[in-house]
């Protein structure tokens, strides 16, 4: 079963307990344009960027011992990414619940919605 992390809990884990964030490696899979319109914009964030299509391609780009958050724009690609790593071996992985969308909505109103 995937874990549901919640917009309000990654900005704790930002602003709260950043050294703790080192251990995750969040993973946006929405495509270049999406990306480029709206991200989170926070001096602890970083991300790594791959396209839903082109996961299955870059798995080794991934850190198996790090918790993965992966991100999309609601929640719904991002889910079935989520599914996709935990059967090819990852554990510890995690899905942002609501993604950019929620975001902006409850975090950051200045990320614009699409």
């Amino acid at each position: 079963m995937i874990e549901q992390m919640t917009v309000g809990e990654l900005r704790a884990l930002l602003d709260e307990k950043h050294e703790q964030f080192a251990s995750w490696q969040v993973v946006d899979v929405r495509e270049p344009w999406e990306v480029e319109r709206a991200s989170i914009k926070h001096k602890h964030f970083r991300h790594t960027h791959i396209p839903m299509a082109t996961i299955p391609l870059r798995l080794q780009d991934l850190d198996k011992s790090k918790h993965i958050l992966v991100m999309c724009r609601t929640g719904g690609r991002s889910m079935q990414v989520a599914n996709f790593l935990l059967q090819s071996g990852f554990s510890n992985v995690y899905n942002l619940q609501g993604g950019i969308t929620a975001w902006s909505r409850e975090v950051d109103p200045s990320v614009p919605t699409y």
